[in-house]
């Protein structure tokens, strides 16, 4: 009831003042009942997070309710699915992040068809930091990797979960660097950061969120997985400055079924990016360590064909599957 109530007031103040205009003075979209944002994860992460904020957005400058549905499962495929096989009218879109590449590569009995989902905006850009337990003697990533040459199968990484993007990136710097590692799958990456702060596993990729962790010295941060250091993180070296070329990234983007009218795609995609230009949205997407993006579908899809042939070699070579 609260939150009806809530949905219902930010309708009526949206309604008390002029819709925003696309730029160019292109008129935003008029969706005739409800939208739904579809995220393939539980709610309290950062997928759910980016899409409650969109959907209050969308919300004013749509003069329509916009509604958040989690529906997690099947490493993201449950919700991504539903919004494949959803009707083509522009009412329901996808916040889809790292699982919408690797599920089609490494499901076998994928419950869609990846081509019956259309690329609309990427919002998100951003790479892992790798965090390992104090009681690893390792003070950088040179001497990390000489410990685990010389400790086969010592090196315990921790994910977020199969095909994730935290297990990936373990995968690729283990190619690259020729070290053997264990890896331990868990349900989300907050699970993981607490049993590497407990020192049950000693290694695992996860975002700048959390480098608290690390100045409070329950964890150390030894590199990052992007092509610059982060603004959040100054003192912590990219992996290709300490000597492995590792460049794992993750991304936070917007989807829509395929069968969705050109047109109506292309309305909604400047919507998208008209948010996604927005000063509160860009805070938002910085404050967890990401580079804010408002990307055209044209954009997004070869970034998109890029990373699925990049990925699809590294989970090739290292055998990896579900």
């Amino acid at each position: 009831m609260h939150r009806r109530n809530l949905l219902g007031a930010a309708l009526l103040a949206a309604a008390a003042r002029p819709a925003l205009a696309q730029p160019g003075g292109a008129q935003p979209w008029a969706p005739s009942r409800p939208v739904e944002i579809v995220a393939p994860y539980a709610a309290g992460g950062p997928t759910d997070r980016y899409a409650r904020e969109f959907a209050a957005r969308l919300a004013e400058l749509w003069r329509q309710s916009v509604v958040v549905s989690n529906k997690p499962g099947g490493a993201s495929a449950i919700g991504t699915a539903a919004v494949a096989h959803a009707a083509p009218d522009g009412h329901t879109l996808l916040l889809a992040s790292f699982g919408i590449i690797t599920n089609q590569i490494m499901l076998r009995n994928l419950p869609y068809d990846p081509k019956a989902l259309a690329p609309l905006c990427r919002i998100a850009l951003g790479g892992g930091i790798l965090y390992i337990h104090p009681s690893v003697p390792a003070q950088n990533l040179q001497e990390l990797v000489a410990w685990a040459r010389a400790n086969p199968g010592g090196l315990r990484f921790g994910s977020a979960g199969m095909g994730s993007s935290p297990h990936i990136s373990a995968e690729l710097f283990a190619w690259r660097s020729g070290i053997e590692i264990l890896h331990t799958p868990y349900r989300g990456i907050a699970p993981a950061m607490t049993d590497l702060i407990a020192g049950h596993i000693n290694a695992l990729f996860d975002s700048p969120t959390s480098l608290r962790f690390a100045r409070e010295g329950r964890v150390r941060a030894i590199a990052i997985t992007q092509p610059a250091r982060s603004p959040l993180a100054p003192e912590v070296p990219t992996m290709l400055e300490s000597g492995f070329d590792v460049m794992a990234r993750t991304f936070y983007g917007f989807f829509a079924p395929a069968a969705v009218p050109a047109e109506l795609r292309a309305r909604i995609a400047a919507d998208l990016r008209s948010v996604a230009a927005t000063e509160g949205v860009q805070r938002l997407i910085r404050e967890d360590g990401l580079e804010p993006h408002a990307d055209d579908p044209e954009t997004f899809g070869r970034w998109l064909e890029e990373q699925v042939g990049f990925w699809s070699r590294v989970i090739r070579e290292r055998n990896i599957q579900m």
